[in-house]
């Protein structure tokens, strides 16, 4: 049987096609945005629902980013990729180590090497920390505060794999490099921790019901057992169940929900926070 990922891969460009009203969503992409970057997600091969790769629009103009993960798979489906050298820092003073174990300072630079088939030495990429390091109000930013050795070395393998795949990376560019532009919807559209429906309940309840909804006499149009019986004929329980289910239906499938689907979970996501969610340790409940 062909994996589940290889049949994704091969038939990339309809699935691009496919979710495109999605993706539109996802990055606030006008019509012509949306082609050009629907463009580079088939070109690359990268995944625009899982976050490999995004777009945000700014000034007028398309940044397309991708997750330091992302410019890897590209190098790594190339076939002409053979690894990395180790990334190396550099102090203020320009002495080189291999490891920053100086919390009290900033490192000043990273380099890292890229390995190209057919290529006698590695493709070296040499980040400086301050013409790219994240800052808002003259302060970093919360990530480049807390690993700046971690956030350098991702520059620095960006400029390497794109230096080493010029053609295949051209015009798209890691989040790490992007930060020092203060682009704010980097924020809003990169990949977030995954979440168990229980712990979405407060966030989503107070957004998804703009009118006041009568519980008790709310009849559901949805599911096999479900539909035609009211919302509390069913436990808090069987609530969350369901809207797992859900989730990781659009999760695994990239489709959002709509019609009846989209008005049950709607709903029951506010009856649960109404109720208090249940402590539930098993995500793998069977709805009904």
């Amino acid at each position: 049987m062909e994996n589940s990922l290889v049949s994704k891969e091969k038939n990339h460009v309809a699935y691009i096609d496919l979710n495109l009203d999605l993706i539109a969503n996802q990055n606030k992409l006008n019509p012509d945005d949306l082609r050009n970057f629907a463009i580079q997600c088939k070109r690359t091969g990268l995944d625009p629902i899982t976050r490999q790769i995004y777009a945000i629009p700014n000034n007028g103009k398309l940044a397309i980013m991708a997750s330091i993960d992302g410019l890897r798979l590209i190098a790594d489906r190339s076939g002409a990729y053979e690894g990395q050298t180790a990334p190396q820092w550099c102090d203020e003073n320009g002495v080189w180590t291999d490891v920053w174990l100086n919390k009290s300072k900033l490192p000043s630079a990273c380099k890292i090497g890229v390995h190209k088939k057919n290529f006698k030495e590695p493709l070296i990429a040499i980040a400086i920390f301050d013409e790219y390091a994240g800052r808002k109000n003259g302060s970093l930013t919360f990530m480049w505060a807390k690993m700046p050795a971690l956030m350098i070395a991702k520059v620095a393998e960006a400029l390497a794999l794109r230096k080493a795949f010029p053609n295949e990376m051209s015009g798209i560019f890691s989040t790490e490099e992007m930060d020092q532009a203060n682009l704010e919807s980097v924020k809003d559209v990169s990949p977030e921790p995954k979440k168990h429906i229980v712990e979405k309940v407060a966030d989503v309840a107070a957004k998804v019901l703009l009118d006041p909804v009568d519980f008790k006499s709310y009849i559901i149009n949805f599911g096999k057992k479900m539909a035609g019986k009211k919302l509390t004929d069913f436990t808090i329980d069987d609530h969350v169940g369901m809207l797992t289910y859900l989730d990781n239906g659009v999760a695994s499938t990239g489709r959002p929900l709509s019609g009846h689907a989209l008005d049950y979970h709607n709903t029951a996501t506010a009856y649960v926070r109404t109720l208090g969610a249940p402590k539930v340790d098993d995500e793998d409940i069977i709805p009904f």
